[in-house]
C-alpha cells in the first residue's frame, strides 16, 4: 500500500481514491478509523497537487507572458520541493530509514502523513490561487501583481515564501516590458504597457507604483519613443541606455521606495539629455515663457 500511496502523492490515479480524496468504500471497511483518516489526509494533499498541476497546465497555454511565467515558476517550485520530497521519501522507505520504517519492516501511515503535512496548507493556498487565476480570461499585470502581493501577506511562512516567488516572477516579466518602454521607447505587440501614443493602459501598473512614478514612466516612454521615431541624428547615448537598463534590473515595483527613486533618476537623466541635445533655443524660450 505504501508504494500505491507514494504514486498517488506523485500525481497518479489510484483505485484507493476513485473520485477526490475519499477512500474507496471497499478499502474503508477494512481500515482502522485512524488509518482511514491518515489515508484521506494524504489523499487530500495528492488531490490538491493534481488539481494545481492540471490547472497550471491549462493556464500555461495562455497568450499572457505573465501567466506563463507564473505557471513556469509554480511548476519549478513543485518539482524542486514537493516532487523531490516524494522521491526522497520513497528512497528512505527502500533504504529502511529507521526514522520512517518502524522495526525496519513496517511503515506507519502516520509517518508518511507527518512527512507531507508541511504541504497541506501551501497546496490549499495554491489551489485557491489557480482557481482564481482560472476565473478570469485575461489578467492585466497590475491586478495580477496586486493579487499575488496581497496573497503573500500571510502569517504562514511557507505560503508567503512560495507566493512571493510567484509574484517576483511576474514582476520580472513586467520589468522587462517596462525596460523596453523606458530605455528603447518600444511597445511590444503582446502585453504592452502603453498605447501607441504612450498613454499607460488601464491595469498596466500595479498599485504599489505611485501616481508620480506613473507620470514619469509615461513621460520617459513618450520622450524616448518620439526621439526614436523621428530618427534624429542625436539619439540617447548607448552608455546612458545601458545605465538605465542596469539600475532598472536591480529593483522591483514591490520595493516602492527604491523603484520610485530609480524611475525618478531615469527621468532626470532623460530630461537633461533632451535639454542639451534635442530642444532648440526656441523650444527653451517657449518653455520658459509658459512658466
Amino acid at each position: 500500500m505504501i508504494a500505491e500511496i507514494l504514486l498517488v502523492l506523485a500525481g497518479h490515479a489510484s483505485s484507493l481514491f476513485p473520485n477526490d480524496h475519499t477512500v474507496h468504500f471497499a478499502f474503508a471497511s477494512v481500515l482502522h478509523p485512524g488509518e482511514q483518516q491518515c489515508l484521506e489526509s494524504l489523499g487530500r494533499i495528492a488531490f490538491r497537487y493534481r488539481k494545481i498541476k492540471e490547472t497550471s497546465s491549462k493556464l500555461s497555454r495562455s497568450p499572457s507572458r505573465y501567466i506563463c511565467a507564473l505557471c513556469a515558476t509554480l511548476n519549478q517550485i513543485l518539482k524542486d520541493e514537493y516532487e523531490n520530497l516524494v522521491v526522497d521519501t520513497e528512497a528512505r522507505v527502500l533504504k529502511r530509514d529507521p526514522n520512517l520504517v518502524a522495526s525496519g519492516s513496517f511503515v506507519p501511515l502516520s509517518s508518511i502523513l507527518a512527512t507531507f503535512a508541511e504541504w497541506d496548507a501551501p497546496l490549499a493556498a495554491l489551489t485557491c490561487l489557480v482557481e482564481e487565476l482560472e476565473q478570469k480570461k485575461h489578467w492585466q499585470p497590475g491586478p495580477l501583481i496586486d493579487m499575488l502581493l496581497t496573497r503573500s501577506r500571510t502569517g504562514v511562512y511557507r505560503i508567503a515564501d512560495i507566493i512571493s516567488r510567484l509574484s517576483v516572477a511576474v514582476q520580472r516579466v513586467w520589468r522587462t516590458q517596462l525596460t523596453a518602454l523606458l530605455v528603447h521607447g518600444s511597445l511590444p505587440s503582446v502585453d504592452p504597457l502603453a498605447s501607441e501614443d504612450f498613454t499607460l493602459l488601464e491595469g498596466s501598473m500595479p498599485s504599489c507604483v505611485s501616481s508620480q512614478t506613473r507620470d514619469s514612466i509615461a513621460y520617459i516612454g513618450r520622450a524616448i519613443g518620439t526621439v526614436k521615431a523621428a530618427r534624429w541624428q542625436k539619439q540617447l547615448p548607448r552608455s546612458l541606455a545601458s545605465e538605465h537598463t542596469s539600475i532598472l534590473g536591480d529593483v522591483l515595483p514591490e520595493d516602492q521606495h527604491n523603484f520610485d527613486r530609480v524611475v525618478a533618476q531615469i527621468r532626470t537623466n532623460v530630461s537633461e539629455w533632451l535639454w542639451l541635445n534635442v530642444l532648440t533655443q526656441r523650444d527653451v524660450e517657449e518653455a520658459v515663457d509658459s512658466l
